[in-house]
This record gives C-alpha cells, sequence and structure tokens, in this order.
C-alpha cells in the first residue's frame, strides 16, 4: 500500500508540474511570464487544493499538534515570494482556519491554521517576505498593510550568545546548532567585512561627556555609562562603511581624526553635561569623556553630531528618532561635496537586502527588544540565510530565518542578531 500512495503522489506532481512547466523562476519580479500565464497558473493550484483538500489536511495533520480544520477556500490572489524570487499563490481557507503561502512548484513557504487577513480579501497581487509578512509595493519601497503595536517577549540565552534577548550572539554557528539545530546554511552577505575590512566603533568611543554612576551613594563612581548616542553613532558606522566599500571616496576614513578637547567647551551641552562632579550623597553625574578619547574623535562623527546638535536638539540623554537621523546622511554627503544624498526610509527588510548583497551597509532602527531594552540604533552589515525543509503531502515546505550580522554600538566588535525568535520586534531602515 505504502508504494502505490507514493506512486500516486509522484504521478500527481509530474501531472501539475507538465501543466505548469516555464513557472519556476529564479529571477526577480521582472521575470518572463504575462500575468494572464500567472494568473492561469495560479488559479490550477488552487483548483487542485481545492479538489485534495481533505487529503491535504490529513497528512498535514498527521505531522502538526496544531490541526488544519478548514473545509473550504475563500480567497486566493497571486503572490511573489521575495525569499525565494519566486511567484505563487496566497490561499485563504474559510472562515477563521487559516491561510498557506505555496510556490507554484509546490514549495511551501508558510502556514497557519488559525486567523483570517481582513486586508487581503480584495487584494489580487501581493508580496510575501519571511521577515516582514505580507506587502505591497508602492513604486519606491515596500509597505505593510497595517501598522502593528509591538510589545517584547520574554527571549531566552543560547549558546553563542552573551545574553538574553535577539542580540549579543558572538558565535553565530553554536547559536543555530542549539537554537535552530535542523536549519542549514543557504547564503552569507558579508562583504561589508570581507571586503571592506569594517571596523566597528562603539558608543563610549565616540560620547563626548559620560555619565559617572556610584552604587555606594557617592564614595566611589566605578560604574560609567555612555550617552544616548546610538542613532549618530549607527550613521557615523554606516557612512564610514560606505567610504570603506568606495561607495562615497570623499568622505573621511574612520581613522582621521579631530581634537575636541578645547572645542567640546563651546558644546552646547557642555554647561549642563560637562562640569558635573561627585561626592558623597550624588549618585551619578555627567562630564566629559577621558582626553584620550576627545583627541581622537572621528572626523566623520564629529560632523554627524555636529548637525544632530544644531539642528535636532539633541542632548546626551535626549537621543535621536530614526526620522531626526536620517538628515545626517544627507547634511554629511553635503558637507564634503560627495554627491549629496537623500536617503530613503523604510519598516521592511525586504527594501535593504539587495544593498546587503552588495556590501552596502544599512542604518537600522530596533524597537520592542529584550537585548538593547525597548528601542536602539546599529548599523547593520550584511545577513545570513538559513533553512529547514521538510515535506508536508506533495508539498516540499521551507522553514527561513534569517540573521543579521550588526554592529550594536555596545559590545568590541560586530556581533549577530535574531529576528525570528521576538515577533514583537519592529524596525525601521535608512538607506540609498
Amino acid at each position: 500500500m505504502v508504494v502505490v500512495s507514493s506512486m500516486k503522489k509522484i504521478y500527481t506532481i509530474i501531472l501539475i508540474g507538465l501543466s505548469l512547466i516555464g513557472l519556476c523562476f529564479t529571477g526577480g519580479v521582472q521575470a518572463e511570464a504575462s500575468e494572464e500565464t500567472l494568473r492561469n497558473s495560479c488559479e490550477k493550484i488552487v483548483d487542485f487544493i481545492k479538489t485534495h483538500l481533505k487529503e491535504f489536511k490529513e497528512e498535514y495533520n498527521k505531522l502538526n499538534e496544531e490541526p488544519l480544520k478548514a473545509v473550504g477556500i475563500e480567497g486566493y490572489s497571486l503572490v511573489y515570494i521575495i525569499d525565494s524570487k519566486e511567484y505563487g499563490v496566497y490561499l485563504d481557507f474559510n472562515g477563521d482556519n487559516g491561510y498557506l503561502v505555496s510556490s507554484f512548484t509546490f514549495n511551501l513557504h508558510a502556514i497557519e491554521t488559525k486567523g483570517d487577513i481582513e486586508y487581503l480579501k480584495d487584494v489580487d497581487f501581493t508580496y510575501y517576505s519571511v521577515v516582514d509578512g505580507f506587502l505591497y509595493h508602492d513604486g519606491t519601497s515596500y509597505q505593510k498593510y497595517i501598522k502593528e503595536t509591538r510589545e517584547a517577549e520574554k527571549v531566552y540565552k543560547y549558546n553563542g550568545q552573551g545574553s538574553t534577548g535577539e542580540g549579543d550572539i558572538y558565535h553565530l554557528g553554536d547559536y543555530i546548532a542549539d537554537r535552530y539545530p535542523s536549519y542549514n546554511q543557504e547564503e552569507v552577505h558579508r562583504k561589508t567585512i570581507d571586503v571592506g575590512n569594517y571596523i566597528n566603533t562603539d558608543m563610549m568611543r565616540t560620547s563626548y561627556f559620560i555619565k559617572k554612576v556610584s552604587k555606594d551613594g557617592g564614595y566611589t563612581y566605578n560604574y560609567t555609562e555612555s550617552e544616548a548616542n546610538c542613532a549618530i553613532t549607527a550613521a557615523f558606522n554606516v557612512m564610514s562603511s560606505w567610504r570603506q566599500m568606495g561607495y562615497f571616496p570623499k568622505l573621511p576614513l574612520k581613522t582621521v581624526y579631530r581634537d575636541i578637547r578645547e572645542e567640546i567647551k563651546q558644546d552646547p551641552n557642555y554647561a549642563a553635561y560637562g562640569t558635573g562632579v561627585g561626592g558623597v550623597g550624588i549618585e551619578s553625574y555627567w562630564t566629559t569623556n577621558y582626553d584620550f578619547r576627545l583627541e581622537n574623535m572621528p572626523e566623520l562623527y564629529y560632523y554627524a553630531r555636529y548637525y544632530s546638535v544644531e539642528a535636532k536638539k539633541y542632548t546626551p540623554e535626549s537621543g535621536l528618532t530614526t526620522s531626526q537621523a536620517k538628515g545626517i546622511f544627507t547634511f554629511i554627503t553635503t558637507q564634503y561635496v560627495a554627491g549629496t544624498i537623500y536617503a530613503d526610509t523604510s519598516t521592511n527588510f525586504s527594501d535593504v537586502m539587495e544593498l546587503l548583497q552588495a556590501g552596502k551597509a544599512v542604518f537600522m532602527g530596533v524597537s520592542g527588544s529584550k537585548t538593547f531594552g525597548g528601542d536602539h540604533a546599529v548599523a547593520l552589515l550584511g545577513y545570513y540565510k538559513y533553512s529547514y525543509k521538510s515535506g508536508v503531502w506533495i508539498f516540499a515546505q521551507t522553514k527561513t530565518a534569517y540573521f543579521y550580522v550588526i554592529d550594536d554600538g555596545q559590545i568590541d566588535g560586530v556581533t549577530y542578531f535574531d529576528p525570528n525568535c521576538n515577533s514583537k520586534l519592529s524596525y525601521e531602515f535608512i538607506y540609498k
């Protein structure tokens, strides 16, 4: 009986494969196929699943604890799957019984057994990304159909990780082996490091002022905090990488320094943050950073901070929002006559994947992070793509996970970030 069943499955796949021949796309959205051909293929997949829904359900429920209860299909649309660069179908099961996303070659990229996506009810074409979910394109960038309010979840520490959360991963191989043992590496994109010889710079290194903290009532000050300058530092690290990779050769290298030990006294924040002193009963105070840092302040950072203070009223405690940080890129490229740019922003990783593949760093703002205690900004330098393949009925199921290569501005070195383990994360990217 097992042999007969297997032969029937193989025969079914061959028949459907012949009807969809020529639709195994490996290129981008501009793959050569008429809209009519794509929609015909979409309808064939839908009709086939509708006819064999009972069989699909039985096979799926044998392998999964959360059962698929659908008894029909109430909608579908043509979908472009960004992760695999191929077309497929988004199929909406009846009622609140979930959906699936499959390529025309029966590669199952997503399946949910509960929920009903209202915003896709009248949509006949959509994009799908493992990281970003369902998207539309406005002609410039990808956009989410709805904006979600998110709160951070609990994330636990794994091997290769220095602390709990999504970040502080110092050995990706050990982390994957511990948390995602069935996943295999598919792609590696880290030209900024391997070709650009990226040099990391942390927030303490770039702080004009530092906060001295006492844990014993002001008798000693053994703890030091940096400014809330993550956004400025991230923008500086991104543009420094652009310079190193040859995108903007007129920008100064990170090793071009400026001595600000005297100049800092003219800084608008100096009176409030540069003259503090400690003492018994004083839990903390702000003062200037150490001389060895101030006399070797990177010139590129100097101008990024200058803009932030003068144009956005930055203070060591206020920090900058992503929208405020966006202007740094225009100011800096104008300052060095490097070809003024007006940076783009997006909340979707799908918009920056190709840039990272080419070795162009991206500014990334993160909200809802456990590692960073809420909001933070980092330099996104590249990514790894891993996948896990299994099977459901005649479908080959692919689960994809991305891992970001970042300079988080807190740790002395480049680390990795796992966006897959916390569904409450949200992002803002600045790129060009």
